[in-house]
């Protein structure tokens, strides 16, 4: 009990001196503490004050930024849309189906299988165009045969220059280029020499190109030169020499031409035009063959005026003495210089020129006379003819005609050939 009673007096001794000394303070002193206290605190608030400033500026470049990068992502969104609508593409092209009759030995009567000819445009702006036409034609065996008649690509550098690059028609001359379509041709038939095997008619070519066309006054000319692998000759020497874009060069020297054509009037076109090159003579067995320089020349002419369509075109070919094997088998010989003429001339009248009737108005009768011949070498010479063909369409549409034609085929090295052709055409 005693001991309890000492410990609580020590405590309230303890407190009471505390106390004194608490007491006993100076005023300024707790007045300054006081002071301190408040600055302190007041430089907390303002720093408090700053970070909430700082953190509404945050906020506010937050959403400029939100906004900023919600304009790139549309403008990225509308070029890339107007990108994909500035890139079109077109499927063109036509097809055909033939019959023919002949009274040539050892030839049958036959349809044709519906030859078909898928064209593929796609551009990109009014700047590129990429063209390819492709041919699906079934063979005699049943088989069926593709290939590809031009892929090339354009570029419009001017309004009077395209330059292109890849395999193209050639600009030889006019039939090929704008005539050959099956639903443009007005016969059935190609003229003769104008043909792939045995014919003196540049097809194609792979190489560059340059074309365009400008006013000369109240006239139009246009243009085209090139620069291409060039033609070969045949392995079968009754073939002559081959020009469809061969997709490798058989030696380096590159053929050169081109064509200037002039319109003096709407209806009347004329053309000249001419190619350069050198053609490598065949191995066959084996030996030393040599080069040959082959040079084409070609004029051509239009007058399409109102229900009127005549036009012609002549091509001469010469080919220089040169070593070659004449077949596959053979070793190489030297060949004379050769030459060979094709020409046409065709002439066609629309009925809608003198009738008015719904069923006559659409019959268009045609005439042409063609002739291929060559002087030189004599195995050259398998396909020279004088033809005679006379024709009659009916144009169901702009672009859809059925054709009806009969030929003479006056051959000078075997059986002359009546031929009757019939054929349904759609060009699109």
């Amino acid at each position: 009990m005693t001991e309890k009673l000492g410990r609580a007096a020590a405590a309230l001794a303890v407190a009471a001196i505390s106390a004194t000394i608490v007491a006993g303070l100076p005023t300024h002193a707790a007045a300054q503490s006081d002071e301190n206290l408040r600055h302190r605190i007041e430089a907390m608030e303002q720093q408090l004050q700053q970070m909430k400033d700082m953190a509404k500026q945050l906020d506010a470049l937050k959403q400029e930024l939100a906004k900023t990068q919600k304009k790139a992502s549309n403008a990225a969104k509308a070029a890339s849309a107007e990108d994909t609508r500035a890139i079109k593409w077109h499927l063109a092209g036509y097809g055909t189906a033939n019959y023919t009759a002949t009274d040539a030995s050892g030839e049958n009567n036959s349809f044709g299988a519906g030859d078909f000819n898928p064209i593929f445009l796609v551009g990109y702006k009014d700047l590129l165009l990429w063209e390819s036409e492709l041919e699906f034609s079934t063979l005699t065996d049943g088989s069926t045969k593709t290939e590809l008649e031009f892929s090339n690509l354009n570029l419009m550098a001017t309004d009077w220059l395209t330059l292109s690059a890849g395999k193209f028609l050639s600009p030889i001359g006019d039939f090929q280029q704008h005539l050959h379509p099956t639903w443009i041709n007005k016969l059935p038939d190609r003229p003769a020499g104008f043909v792939e095997d045995g014919g003196n008619e540049p097809l194609s070519d792979v190489g560059v190109m340059a074309r365009g066309a400008f006013p000369v006054g109240s006239m139009t000319l246009d243009y085209a030169v090139f620069a291409g692998n060039g033609p070969r000759l045949a392995d079968v020497a009754d073939e002559g020499v081959k020009m469809e874009g061969f997709g490798a060069d058989d030696n380096s020297n590159k053929a050169f031409g081109g064509r200037i054509g002039l319109r003096p009037l709407p209806y009347l076109s004329v053309g000249v035009s001419g190619m350069l090159s050198k053609i490598k003579g065949n191995a066959g067995s084996g030996g030393t063959v040599s080069h040959g320089d082959y040079d084409v020349e070609d004029i051509d002419a239009a007058f399409t005026k109102g229900n009127w369509d005549v036009r012609g075109e002549y091509i001469r070919s010469h080919l220089d003495s040169l070593s070659t094997a004449l077949d596959p088998a053979s070793a190489p010989v030297q060949i004379p210089a050769s030459t060979w003429h094709s020409w046409y001339a065709q002439a066609a009248y629309r009925l809608a020129g003198v009738t008015d009737n719904a069923v006559l108005r659409n019959f268009e009768p045609v005439v042409r006379y063609s002739q291929f011949d060559v002087s030189g070498l004599s195995d050259f010479t398998g396909n020279e003819e004088d033809r005679v063909s006379v024709g009659l369409d009916y144009w169901f549409a702009p672009s859809i005609v059925a054709k009806i034609a009969y030929e003479n085929r006056d051959f000078k090295n075997k059986p002359n050939e009546d031929v009757f052709r019939a054929q349904l055409a759609f060009g699109f």
